[in-house]
């Protein structure tokens, strides 16, 4: 009996220890914080990433918790002991990370089911410095081919949605953009060509988009008039944004999403 109702006291303290510390982290959150650039890094960390699902107001505790870096971190998966949903900031913040998160589904280049093409790999280089056409900053993450030819990488979406960009950019090629249902959006760039609808032609805007769907194949295409190619590697540059009471487009980093999504990672043959 002792044994017990130490037990039991010891799990009252954790549990209270672990209740102040996040009183503590919704005391000190700042406003605005899913616009900063700590949210907007989504530094997951091995731990989330690997998660089969991610629960927003745990991921929107946790990363208040550690100062918005879960890297080298394990979610707790505690239940939260008090009204979160009563804090506003923390509701938006929660919000925010379940527009990013609610319709991903799959990785957006499909493994080679034949597997003797090399795999496409990727870093974070979000935010990296660009010069092309003026100084700028990379509002994504570029998946590079493993072997360097132009149409031959599925490029497939990794959420429903409906078509709201298509055609040319100067600095994006041949680009699809695609708003998820929760909101975000979903921009795939420098394609080489594109895929088909059910009824045999190219994607365009108002179209309804299925997660898994090809949108295109990956190229080199872009930096110039219509048609350039060939300016860097042929690679899939891929751009998350979400909507916020400031910005209409506010850029988040793929990297870690990317990494979440690896386990539904889809085949093909190619």
């Amino acid at each position: 009996m002792k044994l017990l109702v130490l037990a039991l006291l010891i799990l009252y303290d954790s549990m209270l220890i672990f209740q102040l510390e996040h009183v503590k982290a919704l005391d000190t959150m700042a406003p605005y914080a899913w616009e900063s650039g700590d949210f907007r890094a989504m530094r997951l960390g091995r731990d989330a990433a690997g998660r089969p699902f991610l629960d927003y107001e745990e991921l929107a505790m946790a990363m208040l918790t550690e100062n918005f870096d879960l890297t080298g971190k394990k979610l707790s998966g505690e239940p939260l002991f008090f009204p979160v949903r009563r804090q506003k900031e923390f509701e938006r913040l929660s919000d925010a990370y379940r527009m990013v998160f609610a319709d991903l589904s799959c990785f957006p280049v499909p493994e080679s089911a034949g597997g003797d093409i090399s795999d496409v790999v990727y870093e974070n280089g979000w935010m990296e410095e660009r010069s092309f056409d003026g100084p700028r900053t990379h509002e994504g993450c570029d998946l590079m081919a493993g072997a360097p030819e132009a149409g031959l990488y599925p490029v497939v979406s990794m959420t429903d949605g409906v078509v709201e960009q298509a055609g040319w950019l100067k600095k994006g090629g041949w680009r699809i953009g695609i708003r998820a249902p929760a909101g975000a959006y979903l921009y795939y760039a420098h394609l080489d060509s594109y895929g088909k609808t059910l009824d045999g032609r190219e994607w365009r805007p108002g179209d309804t988009v299925h997660a898994g769907e090809l949108l295109g194949y990956m190229g080199d295409s872009g930096y110039g008039e219509p048609g350039t190619t060939g300016q860097f590697p042929v690679h899939l540059h891929l751009g998350i944004y979400i909507r916020t009471e400031h910005h209409d487009e506010l850029s988040v980093n793929p990297y870690w999403i990317l990494r979440y999504l690896e386990k539904y990672r889809t085949r093909a043959s190619y």
